[in-house]
């Protein structure tokens, strides 16, 4: 049955004939999101904020920069304390949506440790023009400081040592989306279908890739993961972010010594790989409104699909990283002392106490375990040092 609201706009149409008619979902998210002319992203159609589409930690203000700087500060200190030589040390940013999060990073870190931001660059990596013109008109008023947009092919030709972070960026690459149904699985697909000469999108199934098989054989033989799980219903929908693995390699090549922070909606396999979960995690967002139509609107939606924990460690450790661990996003805060800028709130004029209910309201949004506070911090660190040895302050026990 056909989804009515799921028209298909024209640039769309035009994409899908010139592949036949039918492309794989994988194709399709990448479409409606990074299409050059009309994606989601690539157009900075997007919005985020209050505002905007959704909310994201950095958009909440500044206070999540400041506690991830003092992390970052430590990582920064650590490689000099363990002798690493590097004319500068890089700060990257892997798509780094409207800027916010690199600006208030650089303004954090020169308030914890001033004598180090000379001694840092700032690098964005954004492939999509509309998001890169509005993250200079925010990182451009930076001073004191080096800094530049580049790619991840041109750092692998010159790599760096110091911190990489990818806040909320997995999430979004495009995912293949499997389905299994009377004992088989499918390869999910999206074609078009004229109806009273009208053009709409439907799912279909199609031939599992090679790459599909590999995945499932992988997942079951390296994770104990099984796929699908037992006591699935009729018919059993889950997703595989199949671009993961080669990102984890890329990035191994533009590191020489440092960490890596991915922040993200994530869960454990259990959880993720659920016969309950019979839709998998994709969601779209707009307007502050989820969906689970992932159809509708396209080019006019973000899509997003959480990461498996266990998978995202294995990627990374097949490519020459090692795992640092990982927990909550409240907890991480929180021991980094989230707590102490709630209780300087108490403090507060009388004058100025809609702003500190306003900032106190972000603050606890940050660490909502229903909400911002379930994102996970994975860390991992590569090397060519041996005495290169990191801290891990996110995973220490609240600052009360």
């Amino acid at each position: 049955m056909i989804d009515p609201t799921a028209r298909c706009p024209k640039w769309l149409i035009d994409r899908m004939i010139g592949c036949g008619g039918t492309i794989s979902f994988y194709k399709y998210m990448d479409l409606v999101l990074n299409d050059p002319e009309n994606g989601f992203y690539s157009t900075g159609r997007l919005k985020i904020g209050k505002d905007g589409d959704f909310c994201t930690s950095p958009s909440l203000g500044s206070d999540f920069a400041r506690l991830l700087a003092v992390q970052v500060v430590d990582w920064l200190q650590d490689l000099e304390k363990a002798g690493i030589e590097s004319e500068l040390f890089s700060l990257v940013e892997i798509g780094p949506g409207e800027g916010t999060l690199s600006r208030d990073l650089i303004v954090a870190i020169t308030e914890i440790s001033p004598e180090i931001i000379s001694k840092i660059e700032l690098i964005l990596v954004e492939l999509n023009v509309g998001m890169r013109e509005r993250q200079e008109n925010v990182v451009n008023n930076l001073e004191g400081v080096n800094y530049r947009w580049s790619n991840i092919e041109d750092l692998i030709s010159s790599p760096v040592t110091g911190v990489v972070i990818a806040n909320e960026v997995l999430d979004a690459f495009p995912v293949e989306r499997l389905v299994f149904n009377e004992n088989k699985v499918f390869r999910q697909g999206v074609s078009l279908r004229i109806i009273n000469d009208e053009n709409f999108l439907e799912f279909v199934d199609l031939r599992p890739t090679s790459a599909i098989i590999k995945f499932l054989q992988d997942s079951k033989s390296l994770l104990n993961i099984e796929l699908p799980p037992k006591d699935i219903s009729h018919r059993w929908v889950t997703e595989w972010h199949c671009d993961v693995p080669a990102w984890f390699g890329k990035l191994s090549k533009v590191l020489i010594n440092g960490s890596l922070l991915v922040v993200d909606y994530a869960m454990e396999s259990k959880r993720y790989y659920n016969a309950m979960r019979k839709d998998g995690t994709l969601i779209s967002y707009r307007n502050q409104e989820a969906n689970s139509n992932v159809l509708q609107d396209a080019g006019l939606c973000d899509l997003t699909a959480h990461i498996c924990i266990e998978s995202t460690i294995n990627y990374a450790l097949s490519n020459g990283w090692k795992f640092m661990g990982e927990t909550r996003q409240g907890q991480a805060l929180l021991a980094l002392g989230l707590s102490n800028f709630l209780y300087s709130l108490q403090n507060t004029c009388s004058n100025d106490l809609s702003a500190a209910l306003n900032r106190r309201e972000s603050l606890l949004r940050l660490v909502d375990p229903m909400g911002l506070g379930d994102f996970r911090w994975l860390a991992f660190q590569k090397d060519n040092s041996s005495d290169l040895i990191l801290g891990k302050r996110f995973l220490d026990e609240p600052i009360s």
